[in-house]
């Protein structure tokens, strides 16, 4: 690693700060893949980071991997990534006949993507009315986390490109932008070790929230394992095992707004970070795995506390009746004065 500035391209702050620390060295590859994953660094941003370590870093061999081609030279990836994104960019934003764009957010109300009635209604024939209207809808609600603009194109072949922009202060930023047959990339497919803080039973947040398992009702989660645990993973890795799709841990999270939990892969370990926030109602949940896994409660006391919480959450009355209501349904002021102080 010749810049120290480089662990600021690790999505997750807590990880970075930690390689920082220990001075673990990432090599040219590694860093390569980085800048492709981060999703704060805009695509031009990007490039000059790619032609930065084409110019300033070392070369090295890109060994074939479980989806990944064989490289003499790993600034020919790199280039080979530069040229598509300006390629793509291109084709992307140019007016021309018989195509149409459409765009959907995945907003903080309802963690959700846009549903396809909203997608339709937001075609339009060119980029620049897109994204003027997207920019309009961000700057009038400022709800949107992330959000795509597609582009199809019709005739002989039919083709589809997509431009993926985060928000970060109302400010759309393109991370990332593909035609649909770039779906395999090599850069996209490498698995990159990171050294990390965190341990078993340790709370944590996915700085990846659009990415969810069926069911999972939020980002807060407790690790159980991460994949870079694993004996001696750096040699296992060097063999040309694994793919992008197996940074990944595993952890307890509480799913379908209900007050049970269950454990699944996390995605994208490279973006965790400790939660820092108040674990409050059926949340507390998630604090007693934590104890237990960490062995400082026993097992007894999990189950008590799991018991308690669960029943509390059957037993919340719904916020939407009035005192009067609760009043005739028999609920004394007592009542009525804890259930807002849970509130």
């Amino acid at each position: 690693m010749k810049n120290k500035n480089d662990y600021n391209l690790i999505n997750s702050k807590a990880i970075g700060n930690y390689c920082k620390k220990i001075e673990y060295e990432f090599n040219t590859e590694e860093l390569a893949v980085l800048v492709y994953r981060n999703k704060k660094m805009s695509l031009e941003e990007k490039n000059e980071k790619y032609q930065d370590l084409i110019n300033n870093y070392p070369d090295m061999e890109v060994i074939e991997r479980i989806n990944c081609n064989h490289y003499n030279s790993v600034k020919t990836m790199i280039q080979k990534e530069i040229q598509r994104n300006q390629k793509t960019y291109k084709d992307f934003i140019k007016e021309e006949e018989n195509c149409v764009y459409t765009w959907k957010e995945y907003n903080k109300t309802t963690k959700e993507y846009s549903r396809s009635y909203e997608i339709i209604n937001n075609l339009k024939r060119t980029y620049k009315e897109t994204y003027k209207a997207v920019t309009d809808y961000i700057n009038e609600y400022d709800d949107t986390i992330s959000f795509t603009i597609t582009k199809k194109f019709f005739g002989k072949k039919e083709r589809l490109i997509h431009a993926n922009y985060n928000v970060i202060n109302k400010k759309p930023i393109l991370v990332k932008i593909y035609d649909e047959e770039d779906i395999y990339l090599d850069i996209d497919n490498i698995f990159v070790y990171m050294p990390t803080p965190f341990k078993k039973g340790d709370i944590l947040i996915s700085e990846t929230p659009s990415i969810k398992n069926c069911g999972d009702n939020g980002e807060i989660f407790v690790l159980d394992y991460l994949r870079t645990w694993g004996p001696n993973i750096k040699e296992y890795l060097a063999k040309g095992n694994c793919d992008s799709s197996d940074m990944i841990g595993t952890g307890y999270y509480l799913y379908d707004d209900k007050a049970q939990f269950v454990l699944d892969d996390k995605w994208d370990y490279d973006s965790y970070e400790y939660y820092t926030g108040k674990l409050e109602g059926k949340n507390r949940i998630l604090k007693a795995i934590s104890s237990f896994l960490k062995g400082d409660i026993s097992f007894e006391l999990l189950i008590h506390a799991y018991d308690v919480f669960k029943n509390e959450d059957k037993e919340k009355m719904p916020e939407f009746y009035t005192e009067e209501g609760l009043k005739l349904a028999g609920f004394s002021d007592s009542d009525i004065s804890k259930m807002k102080h849970h509130e």
